[in-house]
């Protein structure tokens, strides 16, 4: 990482190398970049949201 090109958020938290436009979390690179970040997060409040259901997860046919 170049520190010259580095672009700091939320007091370093986040780390933006927009030359080869990666992204870290702390200490973690967020290999899809920020999209990927987006989308897990989403996924985890698509889960959260149906937790009751999910015992019909993974039924066979029309689920009701």
């Amino acid at each position: 990482m170049n520190g010259t090109q580095l672009r700091l958020y939320a007091g370093g938290l986040i780390r933006y190398d927009p030359h080869l436009r990666r992204v870290w979390l702390g200490n973690q690179r967020l290999h899809h970049g920020l999209a990927g970040a987006i989308l897990a997060t989403l996924g985890t409040a698509l889960i959260v949201h149906d937790w009751h259901d999910r015992s019909h997860w993974l039924e066979r046919g029309p689920q009701h």
